[in-house]
């Protein structure tokens, strides 16, 4: 099974679990959103990559703009469909997407770059910086150290799964490279966990 594949059959096998393990209707994550989201405008069209369920990413952009949610799991585009209405989720690889020019004035994406091999995110960093309006904003979380690694049964719940990521120093040099701005970067802890949080922004 290659690298893709896992994520995608592991996601799929534990859509359910995933989405009840990490609590997403936990208040501090919509105020996580609403802080690092005051600088967004107040309507357009948004995309959120690797969606997931749906919540709380994609559920809060609902509030405010037309939004489009990618995943690579069928399963998990299902329940975002049950859960967000009101917006379009597709089953796709992120990597294999294309959008015209300047179709977004905001791209999200959650624990879900870590997914792509590291040497594709650079490309799919400079593809999310096009589709972008000049102006737009990129908010999204990264890796704090390097790994490349498998899981064949991630947590005991009977799913296989792999990642690829930088550390954050190389995180933030390839968002550069991609042409952004960086306007904030700070590494936050939640549930546990420890994430380098970036917004930036295509140059208007």
């Amino acid at each position: 099974m290659d690298e893709r594949r896992k994520v995608e059959v592991g996601y799929d096998r534990m859509a359910e679990q995933y989405l009840a393990a990490r609590n997403p209707d936990d208040p501090r994550h919509v105020a996580d959103l609403e802080e690092w989201g005051r600088s967004f405008p107040e309507r357009g069209s948004a995309l959120d990559l690797g969606c997931g369920a749906g919540v709380p990413v994609a559920r809060w952009l609902a509030s405010r703009f037309k939004v489009t949610g990618v995943d690579i799991s069928r399963r998990q585009v299902e329940l975002a469909r049950e859960r967000v209405p009101g917006a379009t989720f597709l089953k796709a690889d992120m990597t294999e997407l294309d959008f015209p020019s300047g179709s977004f004035d905001v791209v999200t994406a959650f624990w879900s770059i870590i997914h792509v091999p590291r040497n594709e995110q650079s490309t799919l960093v400079g593809r999310i910086q096009d589709w972008l309006l000049p102006g737009g904003a990129f908010l999204a979380n990264w890796a704090i150290t390097a790994l490349e690694g498998e899981d064949e049964d991630l947590e005991g719940r009977g799913a296989p799964m792999w990642w690829s990521h930088y550390a954050a120093a190389e995180n933030l040099a390839m968002l550069r490279g991609a042409g952004f701005a960086i306007e904030r970067a700070e590494t936050l802890t939640r549930d546990g966990e420890t994430w380098l949080w970036v917004l930036a922004r295509r140059h208007a």
